[in-house]
């Protein structure tokens, strides 16, 4: 009898893998919770359940990452490590690309290694096989690029081999949310998709845990997807948006009937709209809609018409609900599709109140800056809708980073300017990010609230504090007779 020594979640997910119970598995843990030797042994169980089943052994796997030298880094040490039973092992061959697990001399199992550091390294995955195993798919630091969605697919349709289930598992770090692994299997899970969360902890020891937290102690980013085991952004740079945390300022957020609506427009590669209301103190952000590679009359038809028609539609009802705040360059004849000027466009297509942004980035900074650390009786003023708004969560937790120089230092827009500028290109993080700016920057949520004008809204008579009539009366009682 073998014993595999896996831990109660990473046992389950090898069950899972062994029997097929989908088509598609994924485990995700921190580091040291042992998924690749939970994904080694789910290979071996699913051999002895295809041979239970009648077929014939070994059964042929994929294994898969982003490239061959993490094979070698991580792969071969698993399959290598001294926790293997003496008549139960892997053998490496062929220069460490291929992998075979034979029982008492019976091989069970053959593992082609494949990274996908090139085209031609990663036709290698069209190989015929039983199984897939994709290792981190996901990007990690510098040192991990990820596979792609298409390879992945790819992969799959390469398991044409008989066999009693055919499975393609994931194994993973936390990956960004917005990952394709994250979407595809947890907050969008497809149909046939199956995941697993190991406990942080489950596996790796106390003392290794305490060692990972000591080293990531500057980068919060990755101690919670590598530590802490929760789905987080990876800081690609310095955070422009310093002071924004997913904990603080993501709430749901529902529009408020009969309230103005403020909109930050960015303009140009990818047209950006970020919808807001202030509302008891608040500043929320309802949506964030961006259009890659359209222009400003299909963003607005196609994208923000709708949203505003389905969720706000008495905003529709008269310019007087809304304000639009837009990127300068908007006013110009290069920004919409076939139309000669993205604003006039806008204007067209969307009543509203209009007024430039601010045109210099501390102008835009600043506001911004000073709403993420604002706070209003006990709570932030900053509220970010999680469903309507996460592209613009994850610009905001990382994805708009400043450019840095090769010492490291941040780079400046010219050798006039004395601020840091966000890196350029960075579609479409720092769309999103201009979008918000301007949207604060006419908004103004942390200045004192005024009354919302309201169509039919008239001010109220001044008050006078000192009427000299009260006192003297008026002028003919005091006339001299």
């Amino acid at each position: 009898m073998l014993d595999s020594r896996l831990k109660p979640t990473a046992e389950r997910f090898a069950w899972s893998v062994a029997k097929g119970t989908a088509r598609e598995i994924l485990c995700l843990g921190a580091r040291g919770d042992g998924k690749t030797w939970a994904a080694l042994w789910a290979m071996i169980m699913h051999a002895i359940e295809h041979q239970q089943a009648g077929y014939l052994l070994p059964t042929r796997w994929i294994g898969l990452r982003d490239t061959f030298r993490n094979h070698v880094l991580s792969t071969h040490k698993s399959l290598q490590e001294a926790a293997w039973p003496r008549d139960a092992r892997w053998t490496l061959s062929e220069g460490g690309l291929h992998a075979t697990f034979a029982l008492h001399g019976v091989p069970f199992v053959e593992l082609d290694l494949i990274g996908a550091d090139s085209a031609g390294d990663a036709e290698k995955v069209r190989t015929q096989c039983h199984g897939l195993w994709v290792d981190e798919p996901a990007p990690a630091m510098d040192v991990a690029t990820g596979i792609t969605e298409e390879l992945y697919y790819i992969a799959c349709s390469s398991q044409r081999l008989d066999t009693h289930a055919h499975v393609a598992m994931l194994t993973s770090n936390y990956p960004d949310a917005g990952h394709w692994v994250a979407r595809r299997f947890v907050f969008d899970p497809q149909p046939g998709t199956q995941y697993f969360r190991i406990p942080a902890g489950e596996r790796a020891s106390g003392a290794y845990r305490a060692e990972l937290e000591r080293l990531y102690a500057t980068r919060p980013d990755l101690a919670r997807r590598l530590v802490q085991g929760q789905f987080g952004s990876v800081m690609l740079g310095p955070q422009v948006a310093v002071g924004f945390s997913r904990e603080v300022h993501v709430r749901p957020c529902r529009p408020v009937a009969h309230v103005p609506l403020w909109i930050g427009q960015d303009a140009g590669h990818t047209p950006t709209t970020i919808i807001g209301q202030r509302v008891e103190g608040r500043c929320r952000i309802l949506a964030a809609i961006a259009s890659e590679h359209d222009g400003m009359r299909g963003h607005i038809q196609q994208l923000v018409l709708p949203w505003l028609g389905e969720h706000v539609p008495w905003a529709l009802e008269g310019k007087e609900w809304l304000t639009v705040c837009y990127d300068p360059s908007t006013d110009t004849d290069e920004q919409a599709n076939i139309e000669s000027n993205a604003l006039h466009v806008m204007r067209q297509l969307l009543p509203a109140v209009y007024r430039m942004g601010p045109v210099s980035w501390d102008g835009r900074k600043d506001p911004m800056l000073s709403l993420l650390n604002s706070m209003h009786r006990g709570e932030p003023v900053l509220q970010v809708d999680p469903v309507h708004a996460k592209g613009l969560v994850r610009a905001l937790e990382g994805g708009w980073y400043y450019a840095q120089a090769g010492d490291g230092s941040l780079r400046k827009a010219d050798t006039h300017s004395g601020s840091a500028q966000p890196k350029k290109p960075n579609h479409p993080h720092e769309d999103y990010g201009d979008a918000f700016c301007y949207l604060v920057a006419a908004m103004a949520p942390t200045a004192p609230e005024r009354p919302s004008r309201r169509p039919g809204w008239k001010p109220a008579p001044p008050r006078v504090d000192f009427n000299p009539f009260t006192i003297l009366g008026p002028p003919e009682a005091r006339r001299r007779p």
